[in-house]
């Protein structure tokens, strides 16, 4: 056996050591969980939620770490360039990981190139909603009436190219009908003129308490029907091919040890399957969720080429 192949034998058997060690002893230290969002909002509720759950299996403290600023974006950058020991992981959602990218490309930060992606964590419908006296009940009703008015029929969302603008721009695109966008700053705002019947529709997710409380009501979900609403059909279901979700994942910085990655990996799926956490989210029409890695990263890529393709096809302009 030549010396240069027992060097590499050699080579390999401490990297296996190595990952074998660093899978029994993972994690001994704290581990930090930036948000970047300012409390309160659902990615920064998502990621609490799963914090707690994770500490209590990995027996670490998980620390929440608020980075607010420029629509996620800022706290992105601050995770892609933390160090890739498994120690510092930051939670993504499609504004920070695929909407801001592709408006500002000079960001600093490359959702797939800079960060190892360990679970899709939750996921989101976006929901349709009308006021009780506007007589649409339905997408169905919806797309008739705005064949029949072009032009005449507004949506609000929670701001321009946001991801209640991606799904109507989608939705018009498939559909070949003309609503009108209104972009609010914020979807409190557009929820606000729905009820004040300034609007005839709502694309954002902050209605869900004023649709609950019976003063508005859901006609339809983006995507898959929500366990919070389980009546409330998709648009997929009268308009064929259609879905657009909003979800949220747990990543680490690029080059985090993969036995880092595959613990956290199967605790976190372990705390998606929790039924207090589903219930948790449930209440906030949320859906628990979990993924491979691998997974993960498919879903960055295969959403950054769909709104890509949205972007391009409606026009949108970034603010």
């Amino acid at each position: 056996m030549t010396g240069t192949l027992i060097r590499w034998l050699l080579s390999i058997a401490a990297c296996l050591w190595t990952a074998v060690a660093l899978a029994q002893s993972y994690p001994s230290q704290p581990i930090k969980l930036i948000v970047p969002y300012p409390p309160g909002g659902n990615t920064d509720i998502v990621a609490r939620v799963f914090a707690q759950k994770l500490s209590e299996r990995i027996g670490q403290p998980v620390v929440i770490d608020n980075r607010g600023g420029a629509a996620g974006t800022l706290g992105m950058g601050i995770a892609a360039k933390s160090p890739n020991d498994g120690y510092t992981l930051v939670i993504g959602d499609l504004g920070s990981l695929v909407i801001g990218p592709l408006a500002k490309p000079g960001l600093g930060y490359d959702p797939q190139k800079d960060f190892a992606p360990v679970s899709v964590v939750s996921a989101v419908s976006i929901v349709v909603t009308a006021h009780p006296k506007s007589g649409i009940n339905s997408i169905a009703d919806l797309l008739a009436r705005a064949r029949a008015q072009p032009g005449k029929l507004n949506a609000g969302t929670g701001g321009q190219a946001g991801p209640g603008h991606l799904a109507l721009e989608l939705l018009r695109t498939m559909s070949g009908v003309d609503i009108v966008h209104v972009p609010f700053k914020g979807g409190a705002a557009a929820t606000t003129a729905l009820l004040g019947e300034q609007i005839d529709i709502v694309i954002d997710g902050s209605a869900m308490g004023q649709v609950k409380g019976g003063k508005l009501k859901a006609i339809a979900v983006t995507g898959p029907r929500l366990p919070a609403l389980p009546d409330v059909p998709g648009i997929g279901e009268t308009v064929k091919g259609y879905e657009f979700t909003n979800w949220w994942g747990i990543l680490a910085p690029a080059g985090t040890p993969a036995a880092a990655v595959a613990r956290l990996n199967q605790e976190l799926t372990a705390v998606a399957a929790l039924p207090d956490v589903r219930e948790r989210l449930s209440e906030l029409g949320l859906a628990a969720q979990s993924s491979t890695p691998q997974q993960f990263a498919d879903l960055i890529r295969t959403e950054t080429d769909k709104v890509a393709k949205i972007v391009k096809d409606a026009g949108i302009k970034f603010e």
